[in-house]
């Protein structure tokens, strides 16, 4: 396949991102309220984000803005589907799909930044990602029991669990030649300012 020049390449993901955006609108079209102004800020929520995201990937490669524009974009979208009436839950009930896209986000913008899968973005992201289903399934109705009366019941379990992963901790750690990988920031090691 032909190489192409960086401008070319930036051209054609500006048009990607257009494409993918305007087929997202059509898509919906039929769904939007004619006189609703809830339609209208969503959409140029999702164009501010996506044009964030086009910025961060070609010019400044600045992972906040990334995970910024990223995130805005899903989130409104998200938010679109709900007020549109595609999804038959309010936002009321699916708040915690914007903790399980903030999880979805950050990993993105780790493999964005570092190109490789980091501990530093990976667990924070698995954390907001299980955090977020876990109130999704009191948000939905799916445990039945409020979710106050769940950690009114199970607090011990979960004090158990905190002991018992610790323990594991540190028989772990105490095992000869096992021993984490305490993440050295990559860039500071290339340069030569700190030894690995």
């Amino acid at each position: 396949m032909k190489k192409f020049t960086v401008p070319i390449l930036n051209v054609l993901l500006a048009v990607g991102v257009v494409c993918v955006f305007m087929g997202f609108f059509l898509l919906l079209h039929p769904f939007a309220g004619v006189g609703n102004v809830a339609p209208f800020v969503n959409i140029c929520l999702i164009l501010f984000g996506a044009l964030c995201f086009y910025v961060s990937l070609v010019t400044y490669r600045h992972a906040p803005l990334f995970f910024f524009g990223l995130y805005l974009c899903l989130a409104s979208s998200l938010y679109l589907f709900v007020t549109s009436g595609i999804l038959s839950h309010g936002w009321t009930q699916l708040w915690p799909c914007g903790v399980v896209l903030c999880g979805v986000c950050l990993f993105l913008t780790g493999l964005f930044r570092h190109r490789r899968v980091r501990g530093a973005y990976l667990f924070p992201s698995v954390v907001l990602v299980l955090l977020g289903a876990f109130f999704l399934l009191f948000s939905l109705d799916v445990i039945a029991m409020s979710f106050r009366e769940f950690v009114s019941r199970s607090w011990p379990f979960f004090l158990m669990g905190v002991g018992a992963f610790l323990i594991g901790l540190f028989l772990y750690q105490q095992t000869p030649g096992n021993h984490f990988p305490y993440e050295v920031d990559a860039d500071l090691a290339d340069d030569g300012v700190i030894d690995e």
